[in-house]
């Protein structure tokens, strides 16, 4: 890693007065959560289209559902 990036990483762990190693265990558990979170929205997105399109082929007409938006992390 180069060394301008662990001064950074060392003066935010003084700020949150954490450890190096708590600091990128956090970061990574905060990684896999985005993730998992946009997984989760795609798939309430591909749910949401799907049920619309049953909904639409039997003629049945309820309350549409709300989507939920997608974020992008990238």
């Amino acid at each position: 890693m180069p060394e301008y990036l662990i001064n950074n990483i060392d003066e935010r762990c003084a700020e949150l007065n954490i450890n190096r190693s708590e600091y990128l265990r956090t970061l990574a558990n905060l990684d896999i959560s985005v993730q998992r979170y946009q997984q989760l929205t795609r798939y309430a997105n591909q749910m949401f289209n799907n049920i619309n399109n049953i909904h639409a082929e039997l003629g049945v007409f309820v309350t549409p559902l709300q989507e939920v938006p997608m974020i992008c992390m990238d």
